[in-house]
């Protein structure tokens, strides 16, 4: 069983060599970061391939969600909350975030601790966790002119304040609004244990095989939706990378 992980495992990561060259943030995580939400291809900082993430057993995922209006009007400016519960409050103390949108308009709330970054809402510096071991900003969204449906994506890396990646991770989740005369959703949708195709909570050998399948082309997404993360019709080699960590650290 060792062997067909390593196997899988490697790859998937021998895509990502052929594809990609590595990806370096242009700004400080500290201070703030874009393109990190979970908007592009499902990437995050946990699976872009660059230090803001920790691989030690003793590292928890923390959760995640947004709180506001799932229906607006055309135009209209929605209050929203966006929370990072530690997922180990007795070494993570703090956290980040970065927010973007499918479409319309994020802003700034004063005293949150937050700054517009390439059209995406970040962290200007860690935030404290309270006393639920939770660290939230307050944000607005202008909905589109254009009814239609619309995707809040959000991030959220809880730290430990030790300088060093080792003991730091993140999560991410999504938000639907409904703008106009369209059925509203009624609660946020998390995005799926990446490469869990049968939904047991686990990411087998098999399912690996089939998102890399997925990826090439000889097996279409209806095989694993699991792996399909951002719900794109296609299967990415930063989802891939999901889809390995799931199955080593476990969804």
């Amino acid at each position: 069983m060792k062997v067909q992980i390593r196997f899988a495992t490697s790859l998937c990561l021998a895509l990502v060599g052929l594809s990609f060259l590595p990806v370096t943030p242009t700004v400080a995580e500290t201070s703030g970061i874009s393109g990190f939400s979970g908007m592009d291809n499902g990437k995050y900082c946990s699976n872009a391939g660059f230090s803001c993430h920790s691989t030690e057993d003793i590292t928890r995922e923390p959760t995640v969600r947004f709180e506001g209006p799932t229906q607006l009007d055309p135009g209209a400016i929605g209050n929203y909350r966006f929370v990072v519960t530690s997922g180990a409050p007795e070494t993570q103390i703090a956290a980040g975030l970065d927010i973007a949108a499918s479409s319309g308009t994020l802003i700034v709330v004063a005293d949150q601790q937050t700054q517009l970054l390439e059209g995406e809402l970040t962290h200007t510096g860690p935030k404290d966790n309270d006393a639920s071991d939770e660290a939230a900003w307050e944000f607005q969204w202008q909905a589109p002119e254009t009814p239609g449906t619309y995707i809040l994506f959000g991030a959220g890396n809880s730290v430990d304040f030790f300088g060093s990646p080792s003991g730091d991770l993140a999560a991410i989740t999504t938000v639907m609004v409904n703008v106009g005369d369209v059925q509203p959703t009624p609660t946020a949708t998390p995005l799926p244990c990446a490469g869990d195709c049968n939904g047991n909570g686990e990411v087998a050998v098999n399912e690996l095989v089939a998102g890399v399948n997925i990826a090439l082309g000889s097996a279409t997404v209806a095989v694993c939706m699991a792996c399909d993360t951002d719900g794109d019709g296609h299967v990415s080699v930063s989802e891939l990378i999901a889809a390995v960590r799931r199955a080593l650290d476990g969804c």
